[in-house]
């Protein structure tokens, strides 16, 4: 059974790239990243509050290289990773005064397309939750196409890197019809 489409925030990466300047007090080159998960949008002055009981720490981020003058500049990328349970999240940076710029936030998330394989249709499939795991996503045969032997479907693997992986099972046109050059359909 496939998850449901409102999902698909099911692996999110973010990256951060950020500039730091070397006059800074020690320990003050670092920011925290949080998240709140949530299944609709309820932002407003009073929720989600700002607490630490309210938000998950994600991780607390420092920068691998620093400048300590205008000639120089380092951007630093940074990328985490973590499994969401709920249809959306709020995402909250805690700087409390550091010498850190970020330049940009990017949030995405991986699926394995839809596609078609050897007279196997496949859907878009969100990828697992953990960057080990492989799903296995059960495909339909095509149009008058039916599965070889009868009570198995074809199989094939979701990654977390949302790339299919290792094709299982077989679809055969049924008698009077012939599969196209790319196995895509069977034609009459």
């Amino acid at each position: 059974m496939l998850r449901p489409l409102r999902l698909l925030l099911l692996m999110m990466m973010m990256m951060i790239q950020r500039l730091a300047v070397c006059t800074c007090p020690v320990g003050r080159q670092s920011i925290k990243l949080y998240y709140y998960e949530a299944d609709s949008d309820i932002a407003n002055s009073h929720r989600p509050t700002w607490d630490p009981n309210t938000y998950q720490l994600v991780d607390v981020i420092a920068a691998d290289q620093v400048f300590t003058d205008d000639s120089d500049v380092f951007i630093n990328r940074e990328t985490r990773s973590l499994p969401v349970n709920s249809r959306g999240l709020y995402l909250a940076v805690r700087d409390e005064g550091t010498c850190t710029t970020i330049i940009s936030l990017s949030v995405y998330f991986y699926v394995c397309q839809a596609t078609l394989k050897s007279l196997a249709s496949f859907s878009r499939t969100p990828v697992g939750r953990q960057l080990t795991d492989i799903l296995p996503v059960h495909g339909v045969c095509v149009e008058h196409a039916i599965s070889s032997p009868p009570h198995l479907s074809p199989t094939y693997l979701c990654t977390s890197t949302g790339s299919w992986y290792l094709y299982t099972g077989t679809c055969q046109c049924e008698p009077g019809y012939q599969p196209n050059r790319q196995l895509t359909q069977c034609i009459g």
